[in-house]
């Protein structure tokens, strides 16, 4: 027969040494991993406030640039009570102050006005005593004059007394009348200094009272009521212009935080495809609420299991190949993060399931060189595919196995 043949024989021979070659080689070679997937993080958009959403949200699929924008929400139902008291209450300031100020003019132009009936008043009283002043002074002249004469004819009695011509009645007469006159000099100048003194603290602008000078303590206090009352009226205006500026500046960050309430403007973070969306145009939102999920294609990268055995041989920043299943074009990656098999599962954030296994594998990540993957949004970037991991063996670790051998042996 045939199969007796010894051609035939080491044909088959050959065949099942090449097929056992193609099975051991790439383990020998490297490590290869069927099971890895494709993956990416994905941003959640949530609602900024309350509200309506007013124009229709991106469909899931569409590529999204930074910043263009994802929704727009309108919310008719803002309180708007406390900007309204707010500018109440400015107005209110406002018109206090343009009052007062009214009031400070009018009291003013009375204070000028007292002023100015002060002022007449003092000149006439200055003019007044100026002229009695001037009086005065000619009546100390002939007080004077008379008292030298009395002065006069008391001697010249005293001598004709001694001569024994007049009498003694007379020379006291004379006496007398000297003295008045002495008396009347006197008083002239008390007088005149009384004046001098009056009329130089009116000309200081202090009023010494005295007949006839009723009218100026009345002026002079009325005028002072109408400065405290303006001087008042200066603190309440400050007052009011500083609460005036303080509702100001509080209307403002209230008209701020009510026009960011009316509405809205959600653009997108990154540049991406819109993964999933739970709105549409015409729904209502809450504050917090999800609305989209922006898959970011920046960053790709796949998870794989390896046996745990080979934890040590796959190491942060070491190069990998991929390839998607089902495509012959391979991509450059560089492993980022190795994970024992007992480690926590990340989900929460990830486009694609990580994959799973009840054995001792180890998880490792291989983030992707960028490439064209990258840009693919019409494929949602790929996120999801099954892709298949190779790293290269530098050389075969027999010593290594047979130490493990020997471990799990004794």
């Amino acid at each position: 027969m045939i199969l007796n043949h010894r051609i035939t024989r080491i044909s088959i021979g050959i065949l099942l040494l090449a097929l056992a070659i193609a099975v051991l080689l790439p383990g020998l070679t490297g490590y290869t991993s069927l099971d890895g997937t494709v993956n990416a993080r994905f941003a959640i958009i949530n609602a900024p406030i309350d509200g309506e959403i007013a124009k229709p949200p991106p469909r899931i699929g569409t590529p999204v640039t930074e910043g263009e924008t994802l929704a727009i929400i309108r919310n008719e139902r803002v309180n708007r009570s406390v900007l309204a008291s707010l500018r109440a209450e400015q107005g209110t300031a406002r018109e206090r102050v343009a009052a007062l100020r009214r009031e400070r003019d009018e009291l003013a132009l009375l204070r000028d006005e007292l002023a100015q009936r002060l002022g007449v008043f003092q000149s006439a009283t200055i003019a007044s005593l100026e002229r009695q002043l001037r009086i005065l002074e000619k009546r100390v002249e002939v007080s004077r004059a008379q008292d030298v004469v009395a002065k006069v004819d008391l001697d010249r009695r005293q001598e004709l007394e001694s001569k024994g011509i007049f009498t003694r009645k007379m020379v006291e007469s004379a006496e007398a009348a000297g003295a008045a006159t002495g008396g009347e000099v006197e008083i002239s100048n008390l007088t005149v200094d009384l004046l001098q003194q009056r009329l130089d603290a009116l000309r200081q602008g202090i009023f010494v009272m005295g007949d006839g000078q009723n009218d100026v303590p009345y002026s002079r206090q009325r005028q002072d009521e109408v400065i405290v009352r303006i001087n008042d009226l200066n603190t309440r205006i400050a007052e009011n212009d500083t609460r005036a500026g303080q509702t100001e500046q509080q209307l403002i960050e209230e008209d701020k935080r009510v026009r960011n309430l009316e509405q809205a403007t959600v653009p997108s973070p990154f540049s991406g495809v819109v993964w999933s969306r739970n709105i549409v145009s015409g729904s209502n939102v809450m504050l917090n609420n999800e609305m989209l999920r922006i898959l970011d294609c920046r960053e790709l990268f796949v998870d794989i299991l390896v046996p745990e055995v080979d934890y040590d041989d796959i190491y942060p920043g070491r190069e990998a190949e991929v390839r998607l299943f089902g495509r012959a074009e391979v991509f450059k990656g560089r492993v980022q993060a190795v994970k024992g098999s007992s480690a926590v599962v990340e989900k929460d954030s990830l486009a694609a399931n990580e994959p799973e296994t009840e054995e001792r594998n180890a998880r490792i990540r291989v983030a992707l060189t960028p490439s064209a993957l990258n840009t693919d949004f019409a494929n949602f970037c790929q996120v999801g595919r099954t892709a298949q991991v190779r790293f290269s063996k530098r050389n075969i670790r027999l010593t290594q196995w047979f130490e493990s051998l020997w471990f799990n042996l004794f």
